[in-house]
C-alpha cells in the first residue's frame, strides 16, 4: 500500500492501524544494513514511493513501482555533510 499524503490528527481521535501504516510507517526513511537486509526485511511488501537508507554504502534510495533507485546520482550522503560543516 503506498503512503496515504498527509494527514493533520485531530485531538482525542483515535490512531488506527490503517493510519499508522499509510500515515506513519510507508512515508520514512528505514534504515537497513545492505541492500541484502532491505530486501530480506521488506521481502514484496514495497511500493512506490518508499525510501530507504543503506549503512554499508551511505546511500539514499527509493522504490519507483518496479526497482530500487539510487537518490542524487549515487554520490551518497558525503555532498550533504560537507553543506551542513
Amino acid at each position: 500500500m503506498p503512503g496515504l499524503g498527509r494527514k493533520v490528527f485531530s485531538a482525542g481521535e483515535v490512531l488506527t492501524a490503517v493510519n499508522v501504516q499509510g500515515y506513519l510507517m510507508d512515508q520514512t526513511v528505514m534504515v537497513f544494513a545492505s541492500s541484502a537486509a532491505r530486501s530480506s526485511a521488506l521481502g514484496t511488501a514495497v511500493s512506490e514511493g518508499m525510501m530507504s537508507y543503506l549503512a554499508d554504502t551511505n546511500e539514499v534510495t527509493v522504490y519507483d513501482g518496479t526497482a530500487w533507485q539510487s537518490v542524487g546520482g549515487g554520490g551518497g550522503l558525503e555532498p550533504f555533510l560537507l553543506m551542513g560543516a
